[in-house]
């Protein structure tokens, strides 16, 4: 078995349309959770995502990294994140409410949550050229 007194622990990693925090008791929803997108065509920007992470057993203001390099190890986006942690027992969560950014080709795309220069998790997003409904045709003008 693994010892895990000195590794951090991710909790979750998942990708979404939209991250609610309720008012009252700071509980989050995660709405549209999903690993696919389906675009018209590529070069293609994508409007909005959000991604929520959570990590534990780590101590101190700890930076951290999401990056999301393409099937072709090119690198998408690379964001920099300091996460402070009072104790190992937090469960500090992250949000990273991504805008406009540029998938160029379709193909699997690996997401990755980076610290103290390891990868802890990562997961596949595949982005998919979405297949168009013929448009119906036109009734003859009278």
């Amino acid at each position: 078995m693994k010892d895990i007194s000195n590794s951090p622990i991710v909790l979750a990693l998942l990708i979404c349309d939209t991250v609610i925090t309720d008012a009252m008791t700071g509980k989050k929803s995660l709405i549209g959770i999903f690993n696919s997108i389906a675009v018209a065509k590529f070069p293609h920007i994508i409007p909005q995502m959000n991604i929520f992470a959570s990590l534990s057993n780590l101590e101190g203001e700890v930076e951290v990294k999401l990056k999301l390099i393409a099937g072709n190890e090119d690198v998408v986006f690379e964001l920099p994140a300091k996460v402070p942690f009072k104790t190992p027992l937090d469960a500090p969560e992250l949000f990273f409410n991504l805008q406009n950014f540029k998938v160029n080709s379709p193909g699997t795309y690996e997401l990755q949550l980076i610290a103290k220069d390891e990868i802890l998790a990562s997961r596949l997003i595949v982005v998919r050229e979405a297949k168009m409904p013929p448009h119906p045709q036109q009734p003859p003008q009278a």
